[in-house]
């Protein structure tokens, strides 16, 4: 019954998160927009010397670098989502929110 819960809260988190990107609240990471242009240069980099290889390694490393993308992004909203929660239950652990709060009075509550 707990991971229902925190599955359906990590499920809206999401949704929160992708709806305003560009908002005035968004974390800016240092490093993050220099590491992204050197990626995307090393990226077509590696297209040109993948292309190099025989079919069955080209095959191989093409789907180890799509895994990698995902793996990367599954790893990026956990780490979003756990720090939602460790908010709330810290929030929680305060007295600030009710401890019998229902996940569903929790989300009217977000969206307040």
């Amino acid at each position: 019954m707990q991971n229902k819960i925190w599955e359906q809260v990590g499920q809206f988190l999401n949704r929160l998160r992708c709806e305003n990107v560009a908002r005035n609240t968004v974390v800016d990471v240092p490093g993050y927009k220099e590491t992204q242009e050197e990626m995307e240069r090393l990226r077509e980099k590696c297209e040109t010397a993948v292309q190099q290889l025989p079919q069955e390694q080209r095959q191989l490393l093409l789907e180890w670098m799509a895994k990698l993308e995902d793996m990367n992004s599954l790893e990026g909203q956990k780490a979003y989502c756990q720090g939602y929660v460790d908010c709330i239950l810290l929030l929680s652990g305060m007295g600030l929110l009710r401890q019998d709060l229902s996940t569903e009075e929790l989300r009217k509550w977000i969206r307040q």
